[in-house]
């Protein structure tokens, strides 16, 4: 794992955003479009009871937009200010341009660097870093977006995987700020040798005419694989900075289902209140969803002024990803 720690320069968390589609989808509805399992078995194999899906003429940079105007009205930030925008996606508007293209538009933001990054389920957290060294090295002001339209890759029927996603995004606002405060370290991860573990075969250069729906393969692994990903990552990024579990208030993960996070919990020993969990209400949001949680997690006050708060997400790849934020 690759770990960056801010050296000489603090990364001001300034602001967080999120949004969420209109259109709330209940497991009754999915269950109709012929998911193959009951509203019980959803609730009890996932822990979902709804998600929310865009709306016909909504799409991803449309969410980041609303998202990324919520994080810099929190930072107290004019969309002059920003000095580069990464927006972590794999649900683009189109295969090209940059679905930051579009929300640089839609922003009003000045001519700056903007582009998308893909890390499946990990994708907030690959933005952050890469907006984190940005600051670092004479950036002012980042604006990190993670949105997904997971519901428009779905195939209805697969039992696998028509109950677990939802449509969302988040943002958050980079600022440089006192030093040991902010963002204290950050680490990410691949192993490629989990590419076709969750991938959509259809669309691209080897897949033409494929398939255009998420496919799950060995969901048994998956599972084990996000669980042992999101433990490893965290403890690794933890003792690169001298902490454990017992010195972090919160843990806010990517939420996949409420069965992995049970068992993150176990295996890490954490409590249930230093544990954030809103998957019941959301689902998977692929990318999003720990920038979605962050953001309730801090608008709540389940994430407060003072806390340690360890960011933690695994995803499709394999990738992996771990942050601790002093908020």
């Amino acid at each position: 794992m690759k770990v960056f720690v801010p050296q000489g320069v603090g990364i001001k968390l300034a602001g967080t955003g999120a949004y969420l589609p209109e259109r709330v989808v209940t497991n009754a509805e999915v269950v109709a479009l012929g998911a193959g399992l009951s509203e019980d078995e959803i609730v009890r194999l996932s822990g979902i009871a709804r998600r929310h899906w865009a709306a016909p003429g909504e799409a991803t940079s449309d969410l980041a937009v609303h998202a990324a105007r919520a994080a810099l009205a929190q930072a107290g930030q004019p969309a002059s200010a920003v000095d580069r925008l990464i927006v972590a996606t794999v649900s683009p508007d189109h295969l090209s341009p940059s679905t930051a293209c579009f929300v640089q538009q839609q922003l009003g933001l000045s001519p700056i660097p903007a582009f998308d990054v893909a890390a499946s389920c990990s994708g907030f957290l690959f933005a952050l870093e890469l907006g984190a060294r940005a600051i670092a090295t004479g950036d002012r002001c980042v604006l990190a977006v993670a949105a997904d339209v997971r519901s428009r890759w779905l195939d209805p029927t697969d039992r696998a995987t028509a109950a677990l996603f939802g449509d969302g995004a988040g943002a958050a606002v980079l600022t440089s700020g006192p030093s040991g405060e902010g963002l204290l370290g950050i680490g990410l991860l691949v192993d490629g040798s989990g590419a076709r573990s969750v991938y959509v075969p259809g669309g691209g250069s080897r897949d033409k005419g494929g398939s255009a729906f998420i496919a799950m393969a060995e969901g048994p692994q998956v599972y084990l694989a996000a669980v042992e990903g999101m433990v490893a990552t965290a403890e690794q990024l933890l003792s690169a900075l001298g902490q454990t579990f017992d010195d972090v208030d919160l843990v806010v993960p990517h939420q996949p289902n409420k069965r992995i996070l049970d068992r993150l919990a176990r295996v890490a020993r954490l409590p249930p209140q230093k544990l954030f969990i809103n998957v019941d209400r959301i689902g998977n949001v692929s990318g999003a969803t720990c920038a979605i949680a962050l953001d309730e997690a801090i608008r709540t006050g389940a994430a407060r002024p003072g806390m340690r708060v360890l960011l933690v997400t695994a995803g499709a790849g394999y990738t992996a990803g771990a942050a601790l934020l002093q908020l």
